[in-house]
């Protein structure tokens, strides 16, 4: 576990400095608000100390402060003050820290590679590379230098961790499993390895195992703010709003401007005294569970069964969204077959066209009349929305975008789960196809 205390004099003092340390240093900065605003005092200083001493003091504290400005997240500031001593491999180290952070991956290589040898073990740097080749999609590379690796350093727990990564990417879950779990045995600590089986149980439903490795997560210093955030939004989808209160105010502690927590923050407290109308929400259950009902499941004349199959009318849903003039006007589809239609919709409370009336009543859909409709029928598990925003709106019964552009803001936010965030991606990802939700007549 790493100690919370922060001690800027000790970690850059010239018996201290080395790589292993700085990584320590930059854990210890997000361990509390206090510590972060230590680092910006000392950012400061060394910039005003540059200008007012020798040369070889400058140089020095002219390291010190491109390492600080990495470890406070401004890599282009980094950048360009550790440019200047691109002799030095731990500059050179840094500077490939700041590259892969900054995506440009090639370059990040080419300063690790210059950095082998610097005032760490060569191992932190060998398994830096094989990281940024895994991150610029290089995965067959990357697993060459990692297998090459494990001859040597078995027994080093992030070296699994980025092999079970690199597996994982390829789709390989199984054997990606077995080297999380060496990581764990090696390390039952790595935070890595904890967020990242967390983060697959989270994706694939299985919430208690996400909340099991989440809390184990958030167990080690410094605070992993990715695993407390995903951790308040389970709780908040299980409806225990005061644990997810307490989840997005940790990260505000040390991160005091993080905007999603704050937003996330904001919906949680008012989720607290916010009453869901169980019934309502029962009865809407209810009513998809109806829509969603197979034709197959309906005695039909084997003529009006074939005319369907071929019209790909597969439920009550698809029906209610054709009219009678649509179905007479099909080939072979007669006034018997739509009294058995109709006879069959009315028993649950449903009509022919239903839903073409409602569409047209809330006044919805296309921004541009330029366009692409085919974007309606697209299923909500292909939008570029998070993984909180899609469980929800699937939660609603809520298949395609065509099903949610009919949706008002305010019949989303009535769900339970559903928050002013996930309206704002919604309405993001509209204004890039044209699309916007319902106007609603909310008012009427």
């Amino acid at each position: 576990m790493v100690s919370s205390e922060l001690d800027l004099k000790e970690a850059f003092s010239q018996d201290q400095l080395s790589i292993e340390n700085i990584n320590t240093l930059k854990k210890q900065v997000y361990t509390t608000k206090e510590n972060h605003e230590q680092l910006e005092k000392k950012l400061k200083t060394l910039r005003s100390s540059i200008k007012n001493t020798n040369d070889a003091e400058a140089k020095e504290n002219t390291l010190i402060l491109g390492i600080c400005l990495w470890i406070a997240g401004k890599q282009e500031e980094a950048i360009e003050i550790l440019t200047e001593l691109k002799s030095r491999k731990i500059a050179c180290y840094f500077l490939g820290k700041c590259h892969q952070e900054l995506k440009d991956y090639e370059k990040a290589i080419d300063y690790f590679e210059r950095s082998k040898q610097a005032d760490t073990k060569e191992f932190e740097i060998l398994i830096d590379i094989a990281e940024t080749q895994r991150m610029s999609g290089d995965l067959q590379g990357a697993l060459k230098s990692i297998e090459k690796l494990s001859k040597a350093y078995d027994g080093e727990a992030s070296l699994h961790y980025q092999w079970a990564n690199c597996l994982d990417d390829l789709g390989e879950y199984e054997d990606a499993l077995v080297h999380y779990n060496r990581a764990l045995e090696i390390n039952p600590s790595h935070p890595d390895t904890l967020f990242r089986l967390a983060y697959d149980f989270d994706l694939s439903g299985e919430d208690e195992k996400a909340l099991e490795y989440y809390e184990k997560c958030i167990e080690e210093v410094p605070l992993y703010t990715n695993a407390m955030i995903n951790l308040g939004i389970i709780y908040e989808d299980n409806g225990e709003y005061e644990k997810a209160v307490s989840c997005y105010e940790t990260v505000l502690q040390s991160y005091p401007n993080h905007e999603i927590a704050k937003l996330y923050l904001k919906d949680s407290r008012a989720g607290i005294n916010m009453h869901y109308d169980d019934d309502k929400v029962k009865k809407e259950d209810i009513e998809i569970e109806v829509l969603n009902i197979p034709i197959s499941d309906f005695e039909l004349s084997v003529r009006s069964k074939n005319c369907l199959e071929r019209m790909n009318i597969k439920t009550l849903a698809d029906l209610t969204q054709v009219s009678e003039l649509e179905l007479l006007s099909y080939k072979n589809f007669g006034e018997t077959s739509l009294t058995e239609i109709t006879n069959i919709l009315n028993q649950k409370g449903l009509r022919l066209g239903q839903a073409v009336d409602e569409m047209k009543h809330n006044d919805i859909f296309i921004d541009d009349p330029g366009v692409n409709e085919d974007n309606l029928s697209t299923p909500i598990s292909e939008m570029d929305i998070s993984k909180h925003c899609k469980k929800v709106v699937e939660k609603m019964g809520i298949q395609t975008i065509g099903e949610l552009v009919s949706k008002t803001e305010t019949e989303l936010l009535e769900h339970k789960g559903f928050k002013q965030a996930d309206i704002d991606e919604i309405n993001d990802q509209f204004d890039k196809l044209g699309l916007k939700l319902c106007s609603g007549n909310d008012n009427e």
